[in-house]
């Protein structure tokens, strides 16, 4: 089963780097796991931390190239 990474890229050139990746079976469930990782994102939002209106979360595979970029989901920040 191959690994993704899912790095997060803030406003500007400020990235934070997934390290340890998860195993998943296609790029389907990675875009299914980048929307998770968004919702993570918006309760902390709600919380206080930064407004992350122009962030992206990268997919990433294991050799570090970029597979996919799942931009805001304006649809999931009424449900934080």
């Amino acid at each position: 089963m191959p690994r993704y990474f899912f790095d997060v890229l803030h406003d500007g050139e400020d990235v934070t780097r997934d390290h340890r990746g998860i195993d998943l079976p296609n790029l389907e469930a990675a875009e299914i796991e980048a929307l998770e990782i968004w919702k993570r994102i918006l309760r902390e939002r709600a919380a206080g931390a930064a407004d992350p209106f122009h962030w992206h979360v990268a997919i990433l595979n294991e050799n570090g190239t970029a597979l996919a970029k799942v931009p805001y989901p304006s649809d999931l920040a009424n449900e934080a």
